[in-house]
């Protein structure tokens, strides 16, 4: 049975958690409603159980639950998978006990929007970054970022390197984007167009040889890393 607060959001929109375990997503909806009690959680067991109720429709949000070995749960990915790929889909949180790159990388590139190290993340940030999600926003870990890049990411910043230099205005977004803004959100702070936003956007993704926001925040960390 799903969980649902007492109370509702004034734009009918709810927060979903999916998780299998009863005890643990009991617990996390209790938290999520009393960090945020202006907000509609509701908890489901399952992908497929909640696609079926009369919450599905007005999700703004959806919170799944990884394992440490999420990169070989074939359960998992397929659950991301039914979600990201549904017409009309929220955006997706990922949450997990275990901050490993291999794992951050596999959900993100996977379609998630952020990724929630449960041993090291408070509840009150926990709510930060979900609002920040819910904007359109994305997140992943700072931990991640410092982390030594894989072996095609060496490759690409290699080849970055050999390419053409950001512009001030195109680092400018770059920055924005690794904080994992919104382009609404970054044309307001730089007091840009949301159409010139996209156009740095393409043009950074290009540069940095970058597939998604989340490599360009990425390999910005190692290029200001390098002396």
């Amino acid at each position: 049975m799903p969980g649902v607060t007492k109370r509702t959001s004034s734009s009918g929109e709810c927060t979903v958690l999916i998780e299998s375990r009863t005890f643990f997503r009991e617990c996390v909806l209790a938290s999520l409603q009393a960090i945020d009690p202006t907000r509609e959680f509701v908890a489901f067991e399952s992908v497929p159980e909640w696609a079926q109720s009369h919450v599905a429709t007005r999700t703004s949000l959806l919170v799944q639950w990884a394992s440490g070995k999420a990169p070989q749960d074939e359960v998992f990915s397929e659950r991301l998978r039914q979600v990201v790929e549904r017409p009309g889909s929220p955006p997706v949180a990922v949450m997990s006990d275990c901050e490993d790159a291999e794992l951050i990388a596999h959900v993100m590139n996977g379609g998630a929007r952020a990724f929630l190290p449960a041993a090291s993340m408070g509840i009150e940030i926990v709510a930060k970054v979900l609002e920040l999600v819910r904007a359109g926003g994305t997140f992943i870990p700072a931990s991640t970022l410092a982390a030594a890049p894989a072996a095609d990411e060496v490759h690409a910043l290699t080849a970055t390197e050999q390419g053409p230099s950001l512009s001030p205005r195109q680092l400018e977004v770059a920055h924005a984007i690794s904080r994992g803004l919104p382009n609404k959100l970054i044309a307001h702070e730089l007091d840009m167009s949301e159409g010139t936003v996209k156009v740095h956007v393409k043009h950074i993704l290009r540069k940095l040889n970058a597939k998604n926001r989340t490599q360009v925040a990425i390999r910005l960390r190692k290029m200001e890393d390098r002396p």
